[in-house]
């Protein structure tokens, strides 16, 4: 025996696994192995880019948030460089409340708009009041959109400084100048306070610190910018509002220097100017930024389509191959399968071909090769069957020409005999015998274990056996049987043969039978009816089993009066089974023996064979089949 390996050790769980599963099973298992951990991959990788898709339209949302609470700092920052009627606030507030019922929920700004609206409120009922209330709750509302809706997490730098500008820088620079616009309209004329300085000083840095922010920021987005589309569409706007916070710079340097008043005309002006660039620069930029993620959201979109049909394409192109595979092993078994079909029905000539070169075509190499040999043996086989048809035939003739006609049979005297044999294959190991050797009528029964042509064989010899020792005079029953016991033992142990009898012998004279040897029990049928069992096991011992049996052979006499019948058969019609598993048996063949008594034995054997027929129906004949009926006249 070879050494079992540490891999088939491992893979043995395995194989005996998939040994278990048709072909349509084991592709299954493999498949699900194979396609559960990546389609887990696929899913999380699509959530992933379906989480990205959701991240940019929640910015896309707050940035629309975003418009109109612009739209309405705008007017709140612009109203005292034109004093507006009530109707001019109404289209900021409008759209505000739309983007507010629309997207108010999901970015949870509920408290802060309601905060906003009570500071509008304020403003309507009293047209004096200070505007930073609505400013401030616009920056409050502002950053809440901001925190909620993604903007101030934006990933790339492009959006991001954008949304930097947009949510905070230019919206901080508005207010600054706003505030400087109330300082200058708030002065009475004379040099600048100590306060007024304070303020503009304030105002200058930031408003510097923010221009030069924005110009950094903004160069940054440039620079990462993907299509490059992003700079010739903003620069024009960023240089215009640079180059107004600039000179507003020097402006105010000169103010505080003393070299002009604060109430110059140029400085108002160029105030004025900066708030009004700075509101144009936010709307140039809002719709940069809504591009910006709207091309985002579209190249995910794009990655998932494209994923989704790569994935779909492979699995399709992997299920194609898949069946193809399935299709060409399953057609390779059908094949092989057909050969083998056409093999046994003796009509496989030519080998099985098959267009592949992977290992099932040496399964096949193998088969055919298999395939060539046995055909050559079955050329063999046939001409041996042959030879082995024409000498079972012959043996079948030799054994109906040994046993006695119906011309033997009517010439003994005191009974009317009728036999019946019939073998479960072409041959059998039944046998039956009348005898008249000498004046005396010697009838014999007998059951060769098995139906085959050695069965037949030793048939034959327990017949010539028996005829040759009453040939002799030898009439003891002792004797015979010994004699036939020693002959069919030393021939069986010759031909290396295992078979067996039993043998029951019948003396006949005058209405009386001696009865010897073991076999199935004698059934006596009286003309009135009774019936008696003779068993036979304590009369002998089987022939063929042991060199002597002598000690066990003896004799019984039974007597039979006009109209009684000696019946002897084999269990080939007792043990007989139909296809309810049912035993024929010893019963009902006496019953129906019963039955027809008085008529003649020929009759009384069509019935019985007849019964036995109909017992079996449709179920074969397994064993062969003797019946011999006796009857005294």
């Amino acid at each position: 025996m070879e050494p079992v390996t540490v891999g088939q050790r491992v893979l043995k769980p395995a194989v005996g696994l998939i040994n278990r599963l048709h072909y349509p099973q084991k592709f299954a298992l493999i498949s699900v192995c194979f396609l559960l951990p990546l389609g887990l991959a696929i899913f999380l990788l699509l959530s992933e880019i379906q989480g990205q898709i959701q991240f940019a339209q929640l910015e896309q949302q707050g940035l629309a948030y975003l418009g109109p609470l612009q739209q309405l700092q705008q007017t709140v920052l612009t109203e005292p460089l034109t004093p507006l009627e009530s109707s001019h606030w109404q289209c900021p507030v409008e759209h505000l409340e739309q983007v507010q019922d629309r997207w108010g929920q999901k970015l949870r700004t509920a408290t802060d708009y309601v905060a906003l609206e009570e500071a509008l409120s304020t403003r309507r009922n009293n047209k004096e009041t200070n505007p930073e209330e609505i400013l401030q709750a616009i920056a409050v509302l502002r950053n809440k959109v901001g925190d909620q809706s993604n903007l101030i997490l934006d990933p790339d730098l492009d959006s991001y400084y954008l949304m930097e500008a947009l949510l905070l820088k230019l919206p901080q620079l508005q207010t600054d100048v706003a505030q400087l616009g109330t300082i200058i309209a708030s002065h009475s004329g004379s040099g600048l306070s100590p306060a007024e300085e304070s303020q503009l000083l304030v105002i200058k840095a930031q408003l510097t610190q923010l221009r030069e922010s924005l110009v950094k920021n903004l160069g940054v987005a440039f620079t990462h910018n993907d299509n490059q589309q992003l700079q010739p569409r903003v620069s024009n706007g960023l240089h215009g509002l640079a180059n107004a916070l600039e000179t507003l710079d020097q402006s105010l340097t000169r103010v505080i220097s003393g070299q002009t008043k604060l109430d110059d005309p140029a400085l108002s002006q160029q105030s004025q100017w900066s708030l009004l660039n700075s509101l144009h620069f936010w709307r140039t930029l809002s719709p940069e930024l809504d591009q910006l993620l709207s091309e985002r959201i579209q190249q995910f979109q794009q990655r998932q389509w494209l994923l989704s049909t790569f994935v779909l394409a492979t699995l399709a192109i992997a299920a194609y191959l898949f069946w193809g595979f399935y299709a060409s092993v399953m057609a390779t078994i059908a094949s092989l399968s057909s050969a083998a079909e056409k093999m046994v029905a003796g009509s496989q000539t030519k080998a099985v071909e098959l267009q592949t070169q992977d290992e099932m075509a040496e399964v096949v190499h193998a088969f055919n090769t298999v395939a060539d040999a046995l055909c050559r043996l079955m050329e063999k086989l046939q001409d041996e069957n042959l030879r082995l048809e024409a000498e079972i035939d012959i043996t079948r003739q030799l054994q109906q020409m040994l046993m006695p006609s119906e011309q033997e049979l009517a010439a003994v005297a005191g009974l009317e005999i009728a036999g019946f044999m019939e073998s479960a294959t072409e041959v059998g190991g039944d046998y039956y015998d009348v005898l008249q050797t000498n004046g005396q009528v010697r009838i014999s029964i007998g059951d060769v274990t098995g139906h085959d042509l050695e069965s037949s064989l030793v048939m034959i010899m327990a017949q010539t056996a028996l005829r040759t020792l009453l040939e002799h005079g030898v009439t003891d029953p002792v004797k015979l049987l010994s004699a036939m016991n020693r002959t069919i033992y030393e021939n069986t142990r010759r031909m290396g043969s295992s078979k067996n009898m039993t043998l029951s012998l019948l003396q006949y004279e005058a209405g009386l039978i001696r009865l010897s040897g073991q076999h199935e029990e004698v059934l006596i049928i009286r003309s009135n009816g009774e019936t008696e069992q003779i068993d036979t096991f304590e009369l002998g011992f089987p022939l063929g089993l042991e060199s002597d049996i002598s000690a066990f052979v003896t004799e019984r006499e039974i007597s039979l009066n006009s109209g009684d019948l000696a019946v002897l058969y084999t269990d080939g019609i007792t043990e007989a089974m139909n296809i309810k598993r049912e035993f024929y048996g010893i019963e009902r063949l006496q019953t129906v023996l019963s039955r027809h008594r008085h008529q003649a034995p020929a009759e009384i054997r069509h019935q019985a064979i007849a019964d036995l027929k109909h017992f079996l129906g449709d179920q074969p004949q397994e064993d062969d089949v003797t019946l011999l009926i006796l009857k005294q006249k």
